[in-house]
């Protein structure tokens, strides 16, 4: 009776670690492909947000009603992109909630 105990535990074990094996390079192999676009869009959101503080400073600089409107448009664009950023890569998102950072 416990050596048929002791086979059922052995064989679930390694369906086991055979399972999580395969989920761990699948997990891996998805954020390798998505790293690369997540750090260009990362990137791209940094200078857009750079454009907004030097358009900020230029406005406060030298006020007018075009540097406004310029200013609320990158602020604006700013705002879309980081919403859409947030849902776009869905293993990045995963790795920094639960294992990295």
């Amino acid at each position: 009776m416990a050596k048929k105990y002791i086979k059922i535990s052995i064989i679930s074990s390694f369906i086991g670690f055979a399972l999580a094996y395969v989920f761990i390079e699948y997990f891996s192999y998805n954020l390798k492909k998505e790293l690369y676009l997540y750090e260009q869009k990362k990137i791209e959101l940094q200078a857009l947000a750079d454009s907004y503080a030097l358009c900020v400073g230029l406005y406060n600089a030298n006020p007018s009603q075009d540097k406004e409107e310029l200013c609320t448009y990158i602020k604006q664009k700013v705002y879309l992109e980081v919403e859409n950023f947030e849902g776009s890569y869905p293993y990045s998102a995963f790795y920094n909630k639960f294992l990295g950072k």
